[in-house]
């Protein structure tokens, strides 16, 4: 069974209980590393200055703390392979679509993937805002 390394977890450890639910469950079944939760100002702004994020800071929702959104990358890391991330973010979906009906997370989730504007295919965010 996949684990998440010491350096995933300390990521993952930055977003909303939501997203930390679904991604414990997600790598018992599917190996991927956290490549981002929280950023701060200047990461944000930096990630916007590549040209890997629409927004400055504090409007992405990796700004909120707890984050609101976490990149995950299937592993081993191949950026090529998109069929990958879809798989991955089809198996994080259905999870949470299960979670959801057991009553044990309330928050929905889209995929930088399916955006019309920037793909962001490592992107998962939170839809609705709910209470923790």
């Amino acid at each position: 069974m996949p684990v998440l390394s010491e350096q995933s977890l300390a990521r993952l450890n930055t977003c909303h209980p939501g997203l930390i639910a679904v991604c414990r469950e997600l790598i018992k079944q599917y190996d991927f590393a956290v490549l981002c939760g929280h950023r701060s100002k200047d990461e944000q702004n930096k990630a916007f200055q590549r040209g890997s994020s629409r927004l400055i800071y504090p409007q992405s929702p990796h700004n909120r703390m707890p984050s609101h959104a976490v990149d995950l990358a299937p592993y081993p890391v191949d950026w090529r392979n998109l069929a990958r991330f879809r798989e991955m973010w089809h198996r994080f979906d259905a999870l949470a679509r299960l979670m959801r009906e057991r009553g044990e997370i309330e928050s929905e989730f889209e995929w930088g993937g399916e955006w019309n504007t920037l793909k962001d295919f490592p992107h998962i965010e939170i839809k609705e805002t709910v209470r923790m």
